[in-house]
Parts: C-alpha cells; structure tokens; sequence
C-alpha cells in the first residue's frame, strides 16, 4: 500500500512580508492549489492515506472559503483516508470545528488515538505522552507527532518531541511536523524519525526544494522517498563584492549568480565580502534589473567596507579628510565602516534612507 506524509502547508498564511498584497495573495492560491494537487497526485498513485502531521492551516488567518476548499476537497476523494493531526498553529483542529467532516477525514485528540488503514496501524496525540504509548508490536506502526525536537527560547512544552523517549516502540516510521524542511534520522534499528517539510516555502528561511513524502509499505516493510512539489521555489544568493568597483561590474555578476534560476521563483540577492569604499551599490537598480526576470527579487547591501587607512594617509579631499578623521576615532569598528557609508553616499549626492 502507498501513503504519503505531508506538513506544514499553512494554508492563508499571511505572506506580505516580501510580497505586494496582489501577490501574497495570489501565493496564498497557490498554497491551496498545491493541497489539492497533492492530492490528485495522490489519487493518481494508488495512494490510500494522507497523513497530515500538523498545521495544515495558519488557524488565526484562515477563512470560511478555505476551510471549505479543504473539506470539499477531501470529501470529493472518498477513498482516500486524510488522517490529520493539528499542529501548535491550529490546535485542535480548531478551523474545522463544529464543521461538518467527511466520513474519511479522521482527527486526533490529546489522548493516544489509533486507525487501522489497511496493513498499518496511524497513532497520534495532539499532547503525547510517551510513557503511556503501547503499540501492537506484530503491527506495522505509523505515529504522527508535531514539534521539535529541542526546546528553544520560549519554546512550549508541548511543541517539543524528545525522540529518545520513543526508542523501542514498535515504530516502523515516525512522521513529524514542524520544521519546514525534510529531514530524516534512525529511530531505532526498527524505525526512522522523518520530517516531511513544508508543501510550498513560504520566505526566503524557507529556501531550497520543498514537497511531501511517499510511502510504500510491502509485506511488512516500510521504505519512503522526498517528493519534490512546490510550485516556486526561494532561493537567496550571496555575490560577493570584492573589487568589483564599478556598477556595470557587480551588474554582471550578479546575473552571473542568478543565471542558472527559473524566471518562476523568488530570489534574494545578498551583496557580501569587503568592497572599496568608493563602491557604492545600487540595490534598487539591481532589483529593477533583475524584476522582469523573477517572480519576485529584493537585493541587500550586507557588505562591510575594506579601508586601507594608506589609501588616503596623502587625500587632501574632504572625502580623505572625512575617512581619516572617522579612522582616527574610538568608535567600534561596526560604526566607523556605517558613518563612512553613510558619509560617502552623502558626499555623492545620494539618499541616505535613514
């Protein structure tokens, strides 16, 4: 039999962040089509359960429409089990509470809840407690959790899954949410631990391929593979600078670095390294260029200034006498290259965009 484990889909997430409203919007359509085209892949590859391990949907932003679309969905593939645990994002399944479900839409709760789905067994628990999971050991066992696996700063208690607790289980595949990236580790010799990902990436901490996962289960083995699914992909790019001093120069290299991305996906340009302190960049000349190549393009200026305090020891400028004296002051040298830059374009006619 075929399953596939996804996560994390966040549907109407606010995505204005980098995007225009039009089209945070318009990727917001995009996140539900690609929901329903996994499922339709899903059908198309005698898939018979999708396992959602959590946050299907941005529960503070979601919409009645939306909410509708994913039940209707569901409802039209009724021989498809959808097997959804909520994440910390919708707790509870609250955007489809006091909805009317299909039958083959199946929720867990805070308790140990476990299905039969054909030769496999799914378990999960919006609040788990290892110490009380028993599973049938003769059974081939799914569980689905949602957390991390460490505790950061501020981090709940129950967004965390200590996975050392669930060594010797009887898990054959342990399918997580949470983190936005597919991942995988050795449970135990019987089982692997795999976060699935994001279905679409949503910002640029979200770069690289992004999909679901297939399963196939065969006379009591499990194997899985990555799909690779979204529609666009993020990709952020770092250029350094160097002793490129001209315009047209860091022009060339930056297309240089971009050359080989797809005109549908979304790029950030990172302008890196030490650059000459007479090498202003100009990222919105930069973004303008590359605007009708992308889906969408934002370019940083994250360079550092190489000042050779000899380049200008003999500078009878004001742009000499300028840098020495910011040179020659007790100022964290974070501040001295930021005064400069900041001096510089000043010098040059510029907008500082203070």
């Amino acid at each position: 039999m075929r399953l596939i484990h996804c996560a994390d889909i966040h549907l109407d997430s606010p995505m204005e962040s980098n995007l225009s409203p039009k089209k945070a919007r318009e990727r917001g359509r995009e996140l539900r089509e690609s929901f329903l085209r996994m499922v339709r892949y899903a059908d198309e590859c005698g898939v018979e359960a999708i396992l959602i391990a959590g946050d299907l949907f941005d529960a503070q932003n979601v919409k009645r429409s939306t909410v509708a679309y994913v039940l209707e969905t569901v409802a039209a593939y009724p021989h498809i089990g959808f097997y959804y645990l909520a994440g910390n994002h919708d707790r509870g399944a609250a955007p489809i509470a006091g909805e009317t479900v299909p039958e083959n839409l199946h929720t867990f709760r805070d308790a140990w809840t476990s299905y039969r789905v054909g030769d496999v067994t799914v378990t999960g628990s919006e609040r788990p407690d290892a110490d009380t999971l028993s599973l049938d050991p003769t059974h081939v066992n799914f569980l689905l959790l949602h957390g991390q696996e460490r505790a950061g700063k501020g981090t709940p208690s129950e967004d965390v899954i200590r996975l050392g607790l669930y060594k010797g289980k009887h898990i054959d595949y342990l399918a997580l949410g949470h983190i936005h990236e597919y991942r995988q580790t050795r449970l135990d010799p019987r089982g692997v631990a795999v976060y699935s990902g994001c279905l679409e990436g949503r910002g640029f901490d979200e770069c690289g391929e992004h999909g679901f996962v297939l399963l196939e289960v065969e006379d009591g083995r499990v194997s899985h593979k990555f799909i690779p699914f979204a529609t666009r992909r993020l990709h952020t790019v770092t250029v350094e600078i160097g002793e490129v001093t001209t315009h047209l120069g860091l022009e060339e290299a930056v297309q240089s670095a971009v050359a080989e991305i797809p005109s549908e996906d979304l790029v950030k340009v990172i302008l890196g390294g030490k650059r000459r302190a007479e090498a202003l960049p100009d990222t919105e000349s930069l973004a303008a260029m590359l605007a009708p190549r992308f889906y969408f393009v934002k370019v940083r200026d994250e360079s550092g200034l190489l000042i050779r305090p000899e380049d200008y020891q003999n500078d009878v400028s004001l742009k000499g006498e300028f840098i020495r004296r910011v040179m020659a002051s007790k100022l964290p040298e974070q501040e001295k290259e930021r005064i400069i830059a900041c001096g510089l374009r000043a010098l040059s006619g510029e907008e500082l965009g203070l």
